[in-house]
């Protein structure tokens, strides 16, 4: 799970400018990395492509890294 963690901190510090340490499991996308519906999107967009899985469709119950993160564990692990 922590790969997961480390390509997720990656994503979100490519597109806020924020640095991957200033990331933590328990950060929220919106009130605390400051991710817009639309750049989650996208994060979630590249992760389908990369490992060939439906995320956008769980979009409802993605509110933090750690709820990313245990949804792609539950689908891919």
């Amino acid at each position: 799970m922590s790969n997961y963690l480390q390509i997720i901190k990656e994503l979100v510090s490519e597109r806020t400018g924020l640095e991957p340490s200033e990331i933590t499991k328990e950060s929220f996308f919106e009130d605390d990395l400051n991710v817009s519906e639309m750049e989650l999107i996208d994060i979630l967009e590249e992760l389908e492509e990369t490992y060939k899985t439906d995320l956008v469709e769980e979009r409802d119950n993605i509110d933090s890294v750690e709820s990313l993160m245990d949804i792609l564990s539950e689908k891919l692990d």
